[in-house]
């Protein structure tokens, strides 16, 4: 007999497209499928739609705080050997779950698979696809990847194993703590190809302002635990402050490109609230925060020029001398947003001539990526904690990311090549 595979939706509102998604559930070629329907009373005719169906769904309609609870209501009623999702803008492809089962029982040492994903508008025209690549934990942290939902699939008993129905979960962001838990606990499988259509348009969840705050604050409440003493990064406050700027520069740039100015100021608010809870964390002696690249600029500066600037030169930029030459050289060189290369004209045109850059409150701040070396000092940590856990697949598996990334190691496998920095996945249109 086929294993029996959950699939579960929750929905408001979704009549323009829940029949199209509906319609790729149900006629999967893996017949034995319980298909979980999660309705928050929705009034713009979902239901009627969902009604329709008749029992070929498993039916609940009643209101909900948010999208984040009517995620936790549909995935604990899922009864399946293994689980997947489709929401009312998207599609499963046909043989999506028949390959997903097949994956699974070749590997059964997996918690969850995760593969690419066909890009759509709400009318489900295609409009470009993304290629994901491999899972790891601080590429999803630092949110230089993003699996989808659509097109990722979990073994119950590996979401048993991570407490889905015997611990306490976070209410706010269900979805980011189901892949932090599984990924510090079990093994994520990349498996190449796309599983689902994914509904990228300015109505989506992700442009939600409600449920995208409520969002935001889950998963800083959540990294602030992964990173505390006793937590699976145990008290390591670079990856902290790491991973919720790379959450800023990523929530904060999806609204622009949306135009949802105010949601992308709501944000960064609440990650810098974040950040503020702890004390300053330094990269390479230099603070990481929103002026991290200036700063690091003003530190050339003052070991190619500040270090020999003659006394004279000082006296006349108004500099004090002493051991207070320095971080007023530097702080000058910043209030300037200064970018150069730290060479005499540059530097002393600027602390003679420019003047303090004035800064909009509304503008966005933020410093850079991280590059190769800093992601394989990163992937270090997360082997390290990998093997403090006895996980030592996961920890090699990270070994391995590190390799790749300070160019240690140049894998054959083009996906594996990929430059992550800039998404490791390509959209095209």
């Amino acid at each position: 007999m086929l294993p029996l595979v959950s699939i579960f939706m929750f929905v408001r509102n979704g009549a323009p497209s829940i029949r199209r998604a509906v319609d790729s559930v149900l006629n999967q070629t893996h017949s034995n499928i319980e298909f979980i329907v999660q309705d928050a009373a929705s009034t713009d005719g979902t239901l009627e739609i969902l009604k329709s169906y008749g029992d070929r769904i498993k039916l609940i309609s009643e209101p909900d705080a948010g999208a984040h609870e009517g995620l936790w209501r549909g995935l604990v009623r899922c009864t399946g050997i293994f689980v997947g999702s489709c929401l009312a803008d998207e599609e499963l492809l046909p043989d999506a779950v028949e390959r997903a089962v097949r994956v699974f029982q070749d590997n059964p040492d997996i918690g969850a698979i995760t593969g690419d994903a066909v890009i759509t508008d709400i009318e489900g025209n295609t409009t470009g696809s993304w290629t994901s690549g491999p899972f790891n934990l601080v590429d999803y942290l630092t949110v230089a990847y993003s699996p989808y939902f659509v097109s990722s699939f979990f073994r119950q008993s590996a979401l048993r194993e991570i407490g889905l129905r015997t611990e306490g979960w976070g209410a706010l962001s269900i979805e980011f703590e189901l892949w932090c838990r599984l990924a510090t606990r079990s093994r994520v499988k990349y498996v190449p190809g796309a599983f689902g259509k994914y509904a990228s348009h300015p109505g989506q969840l992700s442009n939600t302002s409600r449920d995208v705050l409520i969002h935001v604050r889950g998963r800083m409440s959540y990294i602030s635990r992964l990173c505390a003493p006793g937590g699976f990064f145990d008290d390591r406050p670079l990856l902290r402050t790491l991973f919720i700027w790379g959450h800023a520069r990523a929530f904060c740039n999806h609204a622009m490109i949306f135009d949802r100015v105010e949601m992308a100021q709501d944000e960064y608010k609440i990650m810098m609230e974040a950040l503020a809870e702890h004390p300053p964390v330094l990269l390479d002696g230099i603070p990481y925060d929103a002026d991290y690249e200036y700063r690091s600029a003003a530190r050339v500066a003052w070991n190619l020029t500040g270090k020999k600037l003659p006394r004279v030169f000082g006296y006349f930029l108004g500099l004090p001398a002493g051991e207070a030459t320095q971080p007023e050289f530097e702080r000058r060189l910043v209030e300037r947003r200064y970018l150069g290369n730290g060479h005499w004209p540059t530097v002393l045109k600027c602390l003679s001539l420019a003047k303090p850059t004035p800064r909009d409150a509304a503008e966005l701040h933020f410093p850079p990526a991280p590059d190769h070396n800093l992601k394989a000092r990163l992937y270090v940590e997360m082997a390290r904690c990998y093997e403090a856990k006895g996980l030592l697949p996961q920890a090699l598996e990270s070994w391995r990311f590190a390799a790749i990334a300070s160019g240690i190691y140049v894998p054959e496998d083009q996906n594996l090549r990929a430059d992550r920095q800039h998404g490791w996945a390509d959209a095209k249109s």
